[in-house]
């Protein structure tokens, strides 16, 4: 071999020796600088992973869990006019989320739900009286908003019957008002609101109260003596409407 070749030779091993180490470090630096890039990614895949798994107070039970509806128990003396007075919700409202048609139709224990808007009670709420405005008690055109419209006299308690009317603009709670005869007679009304336009019957026999209907739980008439004059009070004792009792079994 020539001295030539030789040379030739050397040359090339140089070549793909250079070639070889550049091959190498290029190798190396490719990995030493994407190494930290996948740890990085491997990283995040794994912290995304845990929160997914971990639920957001957003969406936590307490967040989304629903409130309570309020219900009501009707008791004796109730209307459903008073119970919306009460609760601070309107007639109408409460009677279309508990399917009522006749507003002067509802019954002791029944249990009525309250709709959205209105207060809900506390398990075992504490009685108090609803407030009697005074504007609703001044005489309009010389007579007063609740009067005692009429009397049905009969031969018997149970068959007797007082209707009492609130003619006025506005509701009234009878709480605590009076209903009295001239022989000492008095039968004292219970936590009922008596709307606009509204009737009542109190019966002077035995019978269970409802938002129409009151009795009185006497077993004799108190009703029979002509001229004898029938008392509302309200609760300050103020008369508020007078009935004398004529043939007819009604008067001014």
């Amino acid at each position: 071999m020539t001295r030539q070749q030789v040379m030739s030779l050397l040359v090339i091993n140089a070549v793909i020796s250079l070639i070889v180490s550049l091959t190498v470090v290029l190798v190396f630096e490719r990995y030493r600088t994407s190494a930290p890039a996948v740890a990085a990614a491997e990283a995040e895949t794994a912290l995304l992973a845990e929160e997914a798994a971990t639920p957001t107070a957003a969406l936590s039970p307490t967040a989304a869990s629903p409130q309570p509806v309020a219900t009501y128990v009707v008791r004796s003396g109730d209307s459903l006019s008073s119970i919306a007075y009460r609760h601070d919700v309107s007639l109408d409202a409460l009677m279309k989320a508990n399917d009522i048609e006749n507003a002067n139709y509802i019954t002791v224990g029944q249990s009525l739900v309250i709709p959205e808007g209105g207060s809900i009670l506390a398990a075992t709420p504490t009685p108090r009286a609803l407030p009697t405005l005074a504007p609703l008690l001044t005489p309009e055109g010389g007579e007063a908003p609740v009067v005692i419209e009429s009397l049905t006299m009969a031969d018997s308690a149970d068959a007797e019957y007082l209707t009492i009317a609130n003619k006025g603009a506005k509701g009234v709670a009878l709480d605590g008002w009076t209903l009295e005869d001239e022989d000492g007679h008095v039968y004292t009304f219970p936590n009922l609101f008596l709307w606009r336009n509204g009737t009542v019957l109190l019966h002077t026999g035995l019978g269970k109260d409802s938002a129409t209907d009151l009795y009185w739980g006497l077993t004799e008439r108190v009703w029979g003596r002509l001229g004898e004059k029938a008392r509302l009070r309200d609760m300050a004792g103020e008369v508020v409407s007078e009935l004398a009792l004529s043939g007819g079994g009604s008067g001014g």
